[in-house]
């Protein structure tokens, strides 16, 4: 298997073995980068096509570490991946690593914003 999420803690996520100290995006391919998002926990239009540029079928939202998450999805996105036909899957990313990983052994194009400062 190329790329896996093996944990994550408040301030950091484990990829592929590799610890990364920040929010990431990461493709089913096993790139990585550094995510942030614009405005205070909202994904919006500047982060999703970070994420198109992928071409994914799926795109996976780990919205934080805590009991409350933090991060939102701006309406605009719902809309538009609902217009679109693009899956949406959100979750807090304890769980959204379990789905991401799960998509990526099934072989889907996925991406992953993953929220681990908070």
């Amino acid at each position: 298997m190329g790329v896996w999420i093996s944990s994550a803690k408040y301030g950091s996520i484990t990829i592929s073995g590799k610890k990364y100290k920040h929010d990431v995006i990461v493709t089913w391919e096993g790139k990585v980068r550094a995510a942030q998002t614009e405005g205070w926990h909202l994904f919006d239009q500047k982060e999703l096509v970070q994420l198109l540029l992928e071409r994914p079928e799926i795109i996976v939202m780990g919205l934080g570490l805590g009991k409350s998450t933090l991060m939102k999805i701006s309406p605009e996105i719902v809309k538009f991946a609902d217009e679109k036909k693009l899956k949406i899957v959100e979750k807090p990313t304890p769980l959204a690593i379990k789905e991401f990983n799960e998509l990526v052994r099934e072989g889907k194009k996925v991406v992953a914003y993953m929220h681990v400062t908070c």
